[in-house]
């Protein structure tokens, strides 16, 4: 299939596709391909080691607790919370997208059944402190921030519906947020993408609350490219069309 291919222009989402797993493939044929090498693919779909970068580099970041699959006593689970950072939280696996197997816990009643849902997509759970505020996200191409996006869904959660179903979320594209916020989230996202080693072009998530404070969530080495996408509305917003993206993309990973 690849042997009179001059460049593979990845379109996939979640394991396998954004872990560094194809990637590694098309580096054992000298492959040229789009987006962020093994390394950086990796860590950014690992959600704990790319928290822990973030730390690292100064990134704000939700409070968490990872769970290794029997590595813990699920008993123990809800006072961990408790003492941590309280309800509601998120429960998700530590290496899947989409919002694959989140669920956002309201009281210690559902962490069982979340952290077992979570378990069923990776060897690892993330436990999250909930952020209450706004959802917003930031396209990088190359080294360049594009303007930030919020996003309002219809459910509350950005959840996979919402995400691929044309209708179901508003976009508003730059965000309507304060200027000092929004240079801001434009700053965090390339220390985000750089500290994780990313290359090409990414979308990186926040949220941030009612005090205007900014915590990146994590970043997505390979956002979608399909007509209810982020980072094409965001490219949009400042005169870039989509097949102009693509060329860019293209001719930077070239």
């Amino acid at each position: 299939i690849l042997d009179d291919i001059d460049l593979v222009f990845l379109g996939l989402h979640g394991k396998w596709g954004e872990d560094g797993t194809i990637q590694s493939l098309l580096e054992l044929r000298g492959k040229k391909y789009t987006g962020s090498k093994v390394l950086a693919s990796s860590i950014s779909m690992d959600k704990t080691m790319s928290k822990i970068l973030f730390q690292h580099y100064g990134i704000n970041t939700p409070k968490w607790i990872t769970l290794t699959k029997n590595r813990f006593d699920i008993s123990n689970v809800p006072a961990m919370i408790k003492e941590k950072f309280g309800y509601p939280c998120v429960i998700k696996p530590n290496d899947q997208g989409s919002t694959v197997g989140l669920t956002i816990c309201k009281d210690e009643s559902e962490v069982t059944s979340a952290v077992n849902l979570a378990l069923e997509f990776s060897d690892k759970a993330l436990i999250e402190e909930f952020i209450e505020g706004h959802e917003l996200t930031v396209g990088i191409i190359e080294n360049t921030a594009l303007p930030a996006l919020e996003i309002k869904p219809k459910h509350g959660l950005y959840d996979y519906e919402c995400k691929y179903t044309s209708g179901m979320s508003e976009y508003i594209v730059p965000a309507q947020i304060p200027q000092d916020v929004f240079e801001n989230l434009q700053a965090q996202a390339l220390l985000a993408f750089q500290s994780l080693g990313c290359e090409g072009y990414s979308r990186i998530d926040f949220r941030v609350n009612s005090k205007w404070e900014i915590y990146c969530l994590e970043v997505n080495t390979l956002p979608g490219m399909t007509s209810t996408s982020l980072v094409p509305k965001m490219a949009k917003s400042v005169g870039i069309t989509f097949e102009q993206l693509i060329d860019r993309i293209v001719k930077l990973s070239l």
